[in-house]
């Protein structure tokens, strides 16, 4: 555990004793103290969440429970007060824990690596239940796991996110790449995983371009799975900025390209529970290119909605993109 996380839990914690035992010896001005102690150390742990990269849901979990036993405390110590600020807190949590964790669940894009379809500050809704409901943070599923479509814009964990991922579960083909094809991936991935791993990984959203069986191939900006090339129309070509209409696993998307990756050249025979992922930014996107496939057990589901962009806090947010995802 993390010891400022530790810390501000202890405050928490304290802060809530504190809380009890003033409010029984009806001492109004300590109970409010107390009750700020609590604020403070909630929005401290709250913080310190976001800084690790950790699963929200499971710290919801965590209060739902923790206000659950605040109930039976308040119970158990006849007090009213207690009893019914609690089971308020319950509610509230319980509901937002449900929604979040199996339902629908906020993430804004953080990077370009889906333009033009998804800009940066957009905040999507990612459906949840689309690949099957999971055990939130642990990926324990619940229900019986939906394969993936092509074509899919899927939120998952890439490996190189997950500190316990070696690079073999990353590429489990990798044996049967050159050796500096092998030794490339190996330094790309390692390097990576160092600088940006945890323990419960980090979002990334991709268009799912293979399944499990899959042979793929990238020759410059031509895809083809199967033999089949991926039908690919121009749209627009501007300022250096090339855009394509591409059309996979019956859905049709736009792409953007720069032509600096010409030259580049990929080949996959995609492993079982494996996915290829790639950015509709062709040319400024980390994917499977860089750090491997999709793993089914760290598929979270898909981004559906865009229902509002925030670029900076210095703007207001805008409703103007709210749009279906295709």
């Amino acid at each position: 555990m993390d010891l400022f996380l530790n810390l501000y839990s202890l405050l928490f914690l304290t802060s809530y004793i504190s809380w009890i035992v003033f409010s029984r010896k009806e001492n109004l001005q300590l109970t409010k103290l107390a009750s700020a102690g609590m604020s403070i150390s909630v929005l401290l742990i709250i913080i310190r969440i976001f800084m690790l990269q950790t699963d929200f849901g499971l710290i919801l979990g965590a209060f739902v429970i923790f206000s659950f036993l605040s109930i039976l405390t308040g119970m158990f110590l006849r007090s009213k007060e207690l009893t019914m600020e609690s089971t308020s807190y319950f509610l509230i949590l319980l509901i937002i824990f449900c929604i979040r964790s199996f339902w629908y669940e906020p993430y804004q894009i953080p990077s370009r690596s889906m333009v033009p379809g998804l800009q940066v500050g957009d905040f999507v809704l990612v459906n949840k239940h689309s690949y099957g409901l999971k055990f939130p943070g642990y990926y324990f599923p619940l229900t019986e796991v939906v394969e993936p479509k092509r074509g899919d814009v899927a939120v998952f964990m890439p490996p190189h996110s997950l500190c316990k991922v070696k690079p073999e579960e990353a590429r489990p083909d990798l044996a049967s790449l050159t050796v500096s094809e092998s030794q490339n991936f190996l330094m790309n991935f390692l390097s990576q995983q160092e600088k940006k791993c945890s323990k419960f990984g980090i979002k990334y959203v991709k268009r799912i371009i293979g399944l499990p069986g899959d042979h793929v191939e990238i020759k410059g900006y031509k895809i083809y799975v199967n033999g089949e090339q991926v039908i690919s129309r121009l749209i627009n070509n501007e300022n250096g900025e090339i855009y394509y209409q591409d059309e996979l696993g019956g859905k049709t998307f736009l792409s953007r390209r720069m032509n600096i990756k010409e030259n580049e050249s990929h080949e996959w025979h995609i492993p079982e529970d494996r996915y290829l992922a790639i950015g509709d930014n062709r040319d400024n996107s980390l994917d499977s290119r860089a750090w491997g496939y999709v793993s089914k057990e760290y598929l979270v589901g898909t981004a559906d909605y865009v229902w509002m962009s925030w670029t900076s806090f210095s703007e207001f947010p805008s409703f103007k993109r709210n749009k279906r995802i295709k």
